[in-house]
């Protein structure tokens, strides 16, 4: 502990006995025991004021894995694959119905041309655009997806292999080109034979409903290509995109006449599976829901909102700040987490998340309220050395208030990005690190 005002007496020895004793690093005077005392504001830090500042409590560090990522509710796709220099090869796929889009039952006499699968894309990507790759691979599948199941990121809650067809309907080979922002709609023209069944089934009556489009063609997986290991690419499914499978045809009476038929995407069920099948070693004993220490994954804990990792952050020793005496109130409390600059990339679209989510937790590491919202992402972190370094920092005064008060248990935080539907991953500095250390820092201030 450090303290300003350098005319007061020392601690008495029988405090520092007793700090020895609970195996506290503080070596400073205590904290009211009055948890309505706690929060007056940050006291200026200057010889007149008798403010102390605390920053070698301890912190522990986890990096825990989320049960389940919800990605049916989210507004687009996910498609690609990338070689993380981190987590290793991640792989995204989506999965969509078909919806009708009205009943398609057309005259006998007309003749269909093509059917063209079109994806709008939009500004987002995820790893290098400077790289080539196929983008989509289009399958069948083999059997419907339920209304209640299959929304979620992990393909271990939702195994899709054995309803993906193995025939990829892709008439032409793609083009490798750049997953570049500037990429424009996709438009892959498919199979003759799967053209040739919507309008033979139109022509039959069988896709005058929802429940037969269903039936008949129980939807689509949009796959990476083969090679791909350049970025992920995100899909719109904007209602005005126009993202869907479109069939042409013409009348042969009048063949300068387009005609045309679009069962949508947009409206439709969907989601898309983020995989990283060789998570790097000091990960890959992670459960659902289990929790790995920083010092076994080399002091840095990792989050990734799509892959369910997340940053669990205990204070073991808060409550024994109530055995300090009567007379310290704790003024402000924060936390700064660093971010290792060899797990940036500054040629890579790779960017940590511009906000994280802080919310409390439980022994099982299962997600409660929001304790701060939106710790913002920075360039410009000051560490205890006085040099600048990217990270986050945030309040956990309430925290410290809450749990002092008995209102809710010392079991810890959760970090996660705010868009967990969305790649973006960080690695933050475990309490230990000999450089990027995260710590803990409190201001306390005499009541007297």
């Amino acid at each position: 502990m450090r303290r300003n005002n350098p005319h007061r007496r020392p601690l008495a020895a029988g405090w520092g006995r007793l700090l020895l004793g609970l195996s506290l690093l503080l070596a400073a005077a205590g904290c009211s025991t009055n948890p309505a005392n706690i929060g007056v504001g940050l006291p200026s830090v200057d010889a007149n004021t008798g403010a102390y500042l605390v920053d070698t409590l301890t912190i522990r560090a986890y990096t825990v894995l989320r049960d389940s990522v919800v990605t049916s509710t989210s507004s687009s796709l996910l498609v690609g694959r990338y070689q993380d220099p981190q987590l290793g090869p991640i792989k995204a796929t989506s999965y969509s119905t078909l919806s009708l889009g009205g009943t398609f039952q057309p005259a006998q006499t007309l003749i269909a041309d093509s059917a063209v699968l079109v994806l709008p894309t939009d500004t987002y990507r995820y790893g290098d655009t400077t790289k080539t790759q196929t983008l989509v691979d289009v399958r069948e599948l083999n059997s419907f997806l339920p209304t209640t199941s299959f929304g979620f990121a992990s393909p271990a809650l939702t195994p899709m292999a054995s309803r993906v067809g193995s025939t990829s309907l892709n008439a032409v080979t793609p083009t490798p080109r750049r997953a570049r922002k500037t990429l424009g709609t996709l438009r892959l023209r498919l199979a003759n034979a799967y053209r040739d069944r919507l309008m033979t089934d139109g022509k039959g009556g069988r896709l005058t409903t929802q429940e037969q489009m269903d039936r008949y063609y129980p939807g689509l997986a949009l796959l990476p290509g083969a090679s791909d290991a350049a970025a992920l690419v995100r899909l719109s499914l904007s209602t005005s995109a126009g993202a869907g499978v479109t069939l042409y045809y013409h009348d042969p009476a009048d063949a300068a006449t387009v005609l045309s038929h679009t069962f949508g995407i947009s409206g439709a069920r969907h989601f898309y599976q983020v995989e990283a099948p060789q998570l790097g070693t000091p990960l890959s004993t992670l459960t659902s829901l289990g929790q790995l220490n920083a010092a076994s994954t080399g002091q840095q804990t990792y989050i990734q909102g799509l892959l369910g990792l997340q940053t669990k952050l205990e204070i073991p020793y808060l409550f024994d700040l109530r055995n300090f005496g009567q007379n310290l109130v704790i003024t402000n409390a924060a936390i700064t987490a660093e971010v290792p600059e060899t797990t940036l990339s500054n040629t890579q679209a790779l960017s940590p998340p511009a906000t994280l989510t802080v919310t409390s937790t439980n022994q099982r590491n299962q997600q409660g309220r929001t304790l701060f919202a939106s710790p913002q992402y920075s360039a410009a972190v000051t560490n205890r050395d006085g040099i600048t370094q990217a990270g986050y920092t945030w309040s956990v005064l309430s925290y410290c208030q809450d749990v002092l008060a008995n209102r809710i248990p010392n079991d810890g935080m959760l970090l996660n990005t705010s868009t967990p539907a969305s790649p973006e991953r960080v690695i933050l500095g475990g309490p230990k690190r000999t450089t990027n250390r995260m710590r803990l820092r409190l201001y306390l201030i005499s009541n007297n």
